[in-house]
């Protein structure tokens, strides 16, 4: 049953995983090309092609839903969900960057940094204003996701 179910997700979610297959693919040919090119760049570009391949299937999810169905500016996403996965990208670019700079408190800088800059590009790029509210928002569950690892190490140490 466990294979059954294992075969569903691969099929229903092919695009993710051969995006994520194609980014671990380029990263371990540029690991044998290039000899700086090391496990974190390899595990950046993997992680890198997977949130591709996350847009690639969501994008094909919206142009296949009904006609009827509402679009996505009429489904706000809740403030915990969002949170979560805010928390998410905190927890695994935070430990790329913190295995790649092997400082903490400078990979958590630069992922505050790249994340405020990447969202202010974003919103000049699509005229959409962007709110220091939920610029505070953003970096509170980009921290928390990623110290969770340090906190939960912490507690139970």
């Amino acid at each position: 049953m466990d294979e059954l179910i294992g075969l569903l997700f691969a099929i229903l979610l092919w695009r993710i995983a051969l995006a994520a297959f194609f980014g671990f693919a380029v990263g371990m040919a540029a690991a044998q090309i290039f000899p700086g090119f090391g496990a974190g760049a390899v595990a950046t570009v993997t992680l890198l092609a997977l949130f591709g391949g996350v847009m690639w299937h969501a994008s094909a999810i919206a142009s296949a839903a009904p006609a009827d169905a509402p679009k996505a500016e009429q489904q706000p996403i809740s403030r915990p969900i969002a949170f979560l996965g805010i928390a998410l990208v905190g927890l695994l670019v935070g430990s790329v960057y913190d295995y790649l700079l092997s400082s903490g408190p400078i990979a958590l800088s630069v992922l505050i940094v790249s994340s405020i800059v990447l969202v202010c590009v974003g919103g000049a790029i699509t005229k959409t204003p962007v709110y220091l509210t939920d610029l505070l928002f953003m970096v509170a569950a980009l921290v928390t996701g990623f110290v969770t690892p340090w906190a939960i190490v912490t507690l139970l140490s």
